[in-house]
């Protein structure tokens, strides 16, 4: 017997069902199409690609100066303080959009944009093990921002830095308020109904 013969057998309820997943997804595409939402979610990702801890560019400025001291302002704190954006946009959009395409949408346009802008730091987020920290913090439970400013301190080598810590936790809280926002400022409807 090869592989050539072993057939894989999909009934026909788990056929049926796969097709009427399929029909809901697509016609969930077309209303959110017709009602604008997956252009706003574009819209909404390809702005907040642009969040940065300094004032350079035209993008959306969180504004630091006035709650990190000085010692936070060098390179290497300032590209972990993007990262830790990076991954606050991404969270808030899948809990704060009103679908899974909707998130899918404005963070797959979010990536896409920081990819074009950013190429070399859009590969290192994207290889990073940055991530994996802060959605273990997320999952710890209890008093997130204080688990994200665990997890920036120690993305940032200094574990165990209370000063580090309330500056992850004081990045995450701001970015948090500036995400929301934001999508609330692009308008997405609740429903795909709704125009």
């Amino acid at each position: 017997m090869s592989e050539n013969d072993v057939k894989i057998y999909v009934s026909k309820k788990e056929m049926n069902r796969s097709a009427s997943e399929f029909s809901g997804n697509f016609d969930a595409v077309m209303r959110h199409r017709a009602n604008g939402n997956i252009d706003k979610a574009r819209r909404l990702g390809a702005a907040l690609a642009t969040m940065a801890p300094t004032s350079e560019g035209d993008g959306i400025f969180v504004n630091l100066k006035d709650h990190l001291s000085p010692k936070f302002f060098v390179q290497d704190i300032l590209y972990q303080i993007r990262v830790l954006l990076v991954f606050a946009c991404e969270t808030i959009l899948q809990i704060e959009l009103p679908s899974e395409l909707l998130s899918t949408t404005a963070i797959s346009s979010m990536y896409h944009a920081i990819e074009e802008d950013t190429p070399g730091f859009y590969s290192n987020i994207s290889n990073g093990a940055a991530f994996t920290f802060y959605y273990l913090a997320v999952q710890k439970g209890g008093d997130i921002s204080e688990n994200i400013g665990e997890a920036f301190a120690m993305l940032c080598s200094v574990k165990n830095k209370e000063s580090f810590v309330l500056a992850g936790k004081t990045v995450w809280n701001i970015a948090v308020d500036i995400i929301e926002k934001e999508i609330e400022k692009a308008d997405i409807k609740e429903s795909a109904e709704e125009k």
